[in-house]
């Protein structure tokens, strides 16, 4: 079996790559997918990353769940 990494990948290069592809497959939702490469898969992650990651997840969530509608707000 071979490994799609080469030797000279950096850590953050197979991460960004994970993403990419993971971000291709059907059903999966790109801004989740962001959210992990931005707090989650990184070669050195922040202490509190999960919790930062949490949090956006529950802005996004939050965002879903009451999205604006213009045209409600301009009456």
């Amino acid at each position: 079996m071979e490994s799609e990494t080469t030797p000279d990948e950096t850590p953050e290069e197979f991460f960004t790559a994970l993403v990419d592809q993971l971000k291709r497959k059907e059903g999966v939702d790109v801004e989740l997918a962001d959210i992990l490469k931005a707090h989650i898969l990184k070669a050195a992650p922040a202490q509190n990353a999960v919790a930062q990651a949490k949090d956006v997840i529950v802005k996004l969530a939050g965002e879903r769940a009451n999205p604006l509608n213009p045209e409600i707000a301009n009456g």
